[in-house]
């Protein structure tokens, strides 16, 4: 059985639950077929486990985040889970087609460690949420219900920053309070640990390569977006998310987010930058009518 260690780890015990952390690294062209199987094999073990939790990274390799919830007084699965999906795995390997090579750029990880993972390989334990409260994990559960439904089997890097501004804008739209100042602490605190040098090249590169016209009109819509269009995910996806605001801020809720659908901190610079512009041209036009 191939596996990153000699011995599988024991799960966590977690909240009176025990918690199955796994990582399947495996090429992002082929994730739908991927999480159709995680759902499947969730659902058709729903008498073992209460939850499932995914999510995307590229951190180390292109991979899905996967965590299984179940009952501490319910059996151990760790080998069932391991078993299944390295079988999926070793069945129906991927390919990456476009090979990372992690040097000092713009959209480097930020980490000082960018060794990669071998593509379908699983690990286990090598991520972890930060909040385990009800309130979190409806948000997460939901957050993926909605980016399933709105990537709609696209999970192309592109469309997943498309998805991320989109889902940070309904979110902004929900915040109450001056939203202007909101916006500019959470551009303060999401960028706080970056280089000047690097949030300089994001902006440079919002300049150079992006028409922020369209962006401002684009996010115009998502705001004016007809409520009886919504799909059911989004709806529920609107309610989490306020739910959500009663205990955590907006700077959260974009790091969450983001982080649930594989966008990276620079990532989060520049949505908030463009949303940030798109703002001020808005009340520049509010404030002339």
């Amino acid at each position: 059985m191939k596996h990153v260690g000699k011995l599988l780890p024991t799960p966590l015990n977690i909240n009176d639950k025990r918690w199955y952390f796994l990582s399947i690294f495996y090429a992002r062209e082929n994730w739908a077929i991927l999480i159709a199987h995680i759902i499947h094999f969730y659902q058709e073990r729903k008498n073992q486990f209460c939850s499932l939790l995914i999510s995307f990274s590229e951190e180390k390799g292109e991979h899905i985040q996967v965590i299984f919830v179940s009952f501490l007084n319910n059996d151990n699965y760790l080998y069932e889970i391991q078993t299944y999906f390295q079988t999926f795995v070793d069945q129906n390997p991927s390919v990456i087609k476009i090979q990372l090579f992690y040097k000092k750029t713009v959209w480097d990880n930020l980490s000082n460690n960018n060794t990669l993972i071998p593509n379908n390989t699983l690990t286990w334990n090598k991520f972890m949420l930060s909040h385990y409260s009800e309130q979190y994990i409806c948000f997460h559960q939901k957050t993926i219900d909605v980016a399933l439904k709105l990537a709609a089997d696209d999970f192309s890097a592109d469309s997943f920053l498309s998805l991320g501004i989109y889902l940070l804008v309904k979110g902004f739209w929900i915040v109450r309070g001056k939203r202007k100042n909101v916006l500019s602490q959470t551009r303060h605190e999401i960028s706080a640990n970056i280089e000047n040098n690097i949030i300089n090249e994001v902006n440079e590169l919002i300049k150079d390569k992006i028409d922020i016209s369209d962006v401002c009109e684009t996010i115009e819509f998502y705001i004016n977006e007809n409520n009886n269009e919504y799909s059911p995910e989004l709806i529920n996806w609107l309610n989490a998310v306020n739910n959500f605001l009663k205990y955590y801020d907006y700077t959260h809720f974009c790091f969450f987010t983001c982080k649930i659908i594989g966008l990276n901190i620079l990532h989060q610079v520049m949505i908030l930058e463009l949303m940030n512009i798109w703002y001020n041209n808005r009340q520049g036009l509010l404030q002339k009518v």
